[in-house]
């Protein structure tokens, strides 16, 4: 379904950027994104293989690409691309996470070096800290946020904790521990603030809901559960808010026997509605890549069916563009974008005239 209605939302399926690429038009094992307006900043993981080098010496594909997505399907543009693999200043090994904080810099998280780097727009290396203490526990900086304040959360996978920084990186209030109960983490990985009233969400990867708590840490409230159909959730890796309260939740796959999903969410952890993806047509530069090789035109014609290809596979991130009211989700394993607009104007036809 194109487009889908439910509980007074609707959500019309708009169109798909990228395609899998070493560099230029297209992503590496997208992680996480940063979205202004039409500007999209895409987080790379991957791995780039050089040929004439060793097998076992490889150039990593640690990078931010830089997209204009546009208003409708074809418009994209890739504008830029910057960072590479490393340990120095303005480089990455395991990124993690990224975002445009309100200082209009992007921090970038490293689950390997656990540090917090922080880039201007066209990718001038700022400043960076250190995310995770020296305290003899094992880290791994997972994703990022910020509040109306500027001032940086992050969650730690490893030692299942959240930490607040403020904009400087002085740590400000640190919580959680590993367990299932109340305020307790096991994995934890996404997380993103409401602007409205600063309330921090986490994506409990392992535990399979996501917990609300304010911007000290109190706990407030957990939703979703451990399970296969809509509205249940199986390693949930990213959440984010609307202005209007409503939740999104990227989830993995529900216990690996589907692709995942985008659920949706009330601001009281009511469950509204699944999206499973709708790329039915493929995205201006993968249709460039189908189309400059006969054999693959010819192999994605003899298939019994492209659901698999059209659905979501890993989604990693998710964004609310509110500039123009759409959501963004980022697919690591299809490397694209798929983009829905919220419709507010959206009137059902009345058929017994």
């Amino acid at each position: 379904m194109l487009t889908q209605i439910a509980k007074g939302r609707v959500y019309d399926y708009s169109h798909s950027v990228g395609r899998g690429a070493a560099s230029g038009m297209g992503f590496s094992q997208p992680v996480a994104m940063a979205v202004e307006g039409s500007t999209v900043y895409v987080l790379n993981r991957g791995l780039e293989g050089i040929s004439n080098v060793p097998w076992n010496k490889v150039a990593y594909g640690a990078r931010v690409s830089v997209i204009d997505v546009g208003e409708t399907a074809g418009d994209e543009e890739f504008t830029g691309e910057f960072g590479k693999y490393g340990d120095r200043d303005g480089e990455f090994i395991w990124p993690s996470g990224m975002i445009l904080g309100p200082d209009g810099n992007l921090y970038v998280s490293d689950e390997w070096l656990n540090v917090i780097s922080v880039f201007s727009k066209d990718g001038g290396f700022v400043r960076k800290w250190a995310a995770a203490p020296a305290d003899g526990k094992e880290h791994g900086i997972a994703n990022i946020a910020s509040d109306s304040q500027g001032n940086i959360y992050c969650t730690d996978g490893r030692s299942h904790e959240v930490r607040k920084f403020s904009p400087n990186g002085e740590l400000l209030a640190s919580w959680g521990s590993l367990g299932d109960g109340d305020g307790e983490f096991n994995s934890p990985w996404g997380i993103t603030v409401d602007q409205a009233d600063d309330s921090v969400y986490v994506a409990d990867h392992r535990n399979h809901r996501v917990q609300k708590f304010t911007s000290d840490g109190a706990w407030v409230m957990q939703f979703g559960e451990a399970g296969s159909k809509r509205g249940q959730l199986h390693l949930p890796v990213k959440v984010t808010v609307d202005p209007q309260g409503d939740v999104y939740v990227a989830d993995w796959s529900d216990n690996g026997m589907h692709p995942g999903k985008v659920h949706v969410f009330d601001r009281e952890g009511n469950f509204i509605i699944s999206l499973i993806g709708d790329a039915q047509q493929l995205s201006k530069w993968a249709d460039m890549t189908v189309q400059a090789n006969a054999d693959y035109l010819k192999r994605r014609r003899e298939v019994a069916t492209t659901e698999s290809e059209w659905r979501f596979a890993l989604p990693t991130d998710v964004q609310f563009d509110e500039e123009r009211s759409r959501l963004v989700v980022l697919d690591a394993q299809r490397s694209r974008l798929q983009i829905y607009d919220k419709r507010a104007d959206y009137m059902v036809p009345q058929m017994n005239l």
